[in-house]
């Protein structure tokens, strides 16, 4: 039986311009990972409800939040949010719920940045939001060695 486990070990990896994968993960308090499946509908005269047994397309994102912390460099996320937004950056996106612990899953895709947000109010810290969509292929899955 699995353990349950504390988001606080979550891993995010995003390449920049340069093919760098790099650890974002300092900067960041939430990630919500989605995926979703269009399930073709296969219904027909007589029946009383939808089918949905036809596997149809997948898709996936992410939407991310962080602190907004800038080392004035594009190695801060800051600057490697602002290169995936200023330029066609596709990021291979690596992202690991549990962290390192062995045998938790690795979730690997290949995104693009739909939405990126700053806020700044004026008793808080101010924080960054992102969203990835998947831009190629699909997600692939593996384990944490």
């Amino acid at each position: 039986m699995g353990a349950e486990l504390h988001g606080r070990r979550a891993v995010l990896w995003l390449d920049d311009q340069g093919g760098t994968c790099r650890n974002v993960s300092g900067d960041l308090n939430n990630i919500t990972f989605n995926r979703s499946k269009n399930l073709a509908e296969s219904t027909t005269f007589g029946d009383n409800s939808v089918q949905r047994e036809v596997d149809g397309l997948r898709d996936s994102g992410l939407d991310v939040a962080g602190i907004f912390r800038v080392d004035g460099t594009t190695t801060s996320i800051i600057g490697l949010l602002d290169q995936m937004y200023g330029g066609s950056l596709v990021s291979r996106m690596q992202y690991l719920p549990a962290g390192s612990i062995t045998g938790s899953p690795i979730y690997t895709a290949s995104m693009n940045m739909t939405a990126f947000n700053v806020t700044e109010p004026v008793n808080e810290i101010a924080a960054v939001t992102f969203s990835l969509a998947l831009a190629t292929g699909s997600v692939t899955a593996a384990c944490a060695i």
